[in-house]
């Protein structure tokens, strides 16, 4: 395919480039946005993809689907590091927008675009590449001192990191139980699974088999039992676990 990169961040820009022609795309990156979007309207055959940084696009200044369709530009456009709210994957997450803000101008082959999608979502979900993209990093947690509503306050500490780090050093935890753990901590409140813990090790390019993971709760579950000072618990329902945090 004939890809148009731009990001804010041009080393990253260059990184996407590298990565998605060394699967065979044709690849063009700009380093002024002014630049990309002129060059877009000047061409009598637009190129299949565009591959923006989210943080260009601004609904008040400038809309770029806006743009498009007032040109009759036909080009799907994709915010590599569109946050993704929902529990799904990005290559998913980026189907969707593309049907929902242009399926109504351009008609878009899925089963096309889906490799690319998917080899795109594994760089940028990559451990090496990740920490620095705009926008995919978890927030740092609000100083308390920042917080003056009471019961606010109360429910940050109530929501803070449920001790598991404390736990895993009372017990002695192994980095596997701890994985585990934290898996099922940043899922709090959330009914999974074997299949869907499975899952979620896939995401990190981790394989585990129900099995395994079936020996690894049991092992954890009995060390959570018997710390007297853990502060939560896993719940198993119907065979699906939950992690519940019970007291402060």
């Amino acid at each position: 395919m004939r890809l148009f990169i731009y990001s804010l961040q041009r080393e990253i820009t260059q990184i996407i480039s590298d990565h998605l022609s060394n699967e065979g795309h044709l690849c063009l990156t700009f380093d002024e946005q002014s630049h990309l979007y002129s060059t877009i309207k000047d061409l009598k055959k637009h190129p299949d993809l565009l591959i923006l940084d989210f943080r260009v696009f601004n609904h008040d200044t400038f809309n770029i689907f806006s743009y498009f369709e007032r040109f009759e530009i036909k080009l799907p456009v994709l915010f590599y590091n569109d946050p993704c709210l929902t529990r799904t994957t990005l290559a998913e997450h980026w189907k969707s927008q593309i049907d929902f803000l242009q399926g109504c101008y351009i008609d878009f082959d899925e089963e096309k675009y889906m490799p690319l999608f998917k080899s795109l979502q594994k760089l940028i979900e990559s451990k090496e590449f990740k920490p620095y993209i705009a926008l995919l990093q978890e927030p740092q947690p609000v100083p308390q001192e920042f917080i003056r509503d009471k019961y606010t306050l109360d429910y940050l500490q109530y929501n803070k990191d449920d001790s598991i780090l404390n736990f895993k050093e009372r017990n002695n935890l192994s980095n596997s139980l701890f994985y585990l753990l934290s898996i099922l901590q940043k899922n709090k409140g959330i009914s999974l699974s074997l299949k869907d813990i499975a899952e979620l090790y896939k995401k990190d390019d981790k394989k585990i088999t129900v099995e395994s993971l079936r020996v690894l709760i049991s092992k954890l579950k009995k060390a959570i039992r018997t710390d007297r000072d853990c502060n939560f618990l896993i719940n198993k329902e119907l065979d699906r676990y939950r992690f519940v945090k019970y007291k402060n």
